[in-house]
């Protein structure tokens, strides 16, 4: 077997550099002689054809070995070179499938992360359009009763919730155009009191419609985290819309953010409706079951799904604790 590979990687040195190599008798050529271990094993007499990858890098040999003189005929060299080209054509539709098979892949991946993405636009979106039409519905009802100044205010409500949808949407769009193809974390550093203020004006109005307490604890009023600003942001919205939805009328959230040596932690609690250990067990899986409360969304699962995900992808960590009619605790830690 040794021998056998010297040879090898002696005929494929040679051969790479020439079309077909003929050695009528090794025992009269001093190079081959002296450097030819089959010889030892009796095989005197050799034609060799070199095998190319497309690319033209050398893949092996296909030749033919004698234990005598044998200077070849035309049609032996015919066949040996008919049977190269075989093996190069073979070469070459292994190295297309592989291609497609790759370039396969990259579109599935594709399609993929844009069904993803749209699910998160979906999502995001479903919340705040849903607020703007009971809030159009209440000014409908109630417009006879108002006074001009009361109306004017709630048109101007209504304006800045409007607001908030469009600039969410386009925030969504601009990051599509950036990460859609991989939706890797751009990571920043960047105040995550500012991002949890914003989203609480985000969801304003459908805060206020519920009557709903929001109580904010924080240790410092700059708390810098690095990591993409827009997953977080993301995530962090998408916790606080479950604890709005699922909350009854006139209950409460409460938003913390504590700090130990180790960590940030930003926990995000309600008082609605709770889970069981199996909702909880299931929470960021997808799953068929539905939950009968009325006030259960649709895009919630695909909701929380992706906030794990952008939470890991951001080397953070999610833990829920829930009991039914006692409430929801989503916990972060950075």
């Amino acid at each position: 077997e040794k021998a056998e590979l010297i040879y090898g990687l002696y005929c494929e040195t040679v051969i790479g550099k020439q079309e077909k190599l003929i050695v009528p008798d090794a025992t009269k050529s001093e190079a081959w002689k002296n450097n030819n271990p089959d010889i030892e094993l009796n095989m005197i007499s050799y034609m060799g054809f070199p095998i190319n990858w497309p690319d033209g890098e050398v893949f092996g040999t296909v030749c033919l070995l004698d234990n005598k003189t044998n200077n070849y005929s035309k049609e032996f060299s015919e066949y040996l070179h008919q049977l190269k080209q075989h093996i190069e054509t073979d070469l070459k539709f292994l190295v297309t499938q592989k291609k497609l098979i790759k370039k396969s892949k990259e579109l599935k991946d594709i399609n993929e992360t844009k069904s993803r993405f749209l699910s998160i636009i979906s999502h995001d979106l479903r919340g705040a359009v849903g607020t703007l039409d009971s809030f159009l519905k209440l000014i409908i009802s109630k417009s006879s009763e108002m006074d001009q100044q009361e109306l004017q205010n709630m048109l101007k409500s209504l304006k800045q919730s409007a607001s908030s949808t469009y600039n969410t949407l386009e925030n969504l769009l601009d990051w599509s155009k950036q990460d859609l193809l991989k939706l890797d974390p751009a990571k920043i550093d960047f105040n995550l009191i500012s991002t949890i203020k914003k989203i609480l004006e985000y969801f304003k109005k459908s805060i206020e419609l519920k009557e709903l307490r929001v109580n904010e604890e924080y240790f410092n009023s700059d708390i810098q985290i690095y990591a993409d600003q827009n997953m977080i942001e993301t995530a962090i919205r998408n916790i606080v819309s479950n604890a709005i939805n699922y909350t009854n009328n006139k209950g409460k959230i409460d938003i913390r953010v504590l700090k130990d040596a180790k960590q940030i932690t930003l926990q995000i609690e309600d008082s609605g409706m709770g889970m069981t250990e199996e909702e909880v067990k299931n929470l960021f899986n997808f799953s068929d079951s539905k939950n009968k409360n009325e006030n259960k969304k649709l895009g919630a699962g695909i909701g929380l799904i992706i906030t794990k995900d952008f939470i890991e992808k951001n080397s953070a960590s999610i833990t829920v604790e829930s009991k039914p009619d006692k409430g929801t605790t989503f916990q972060i830690k950075f």
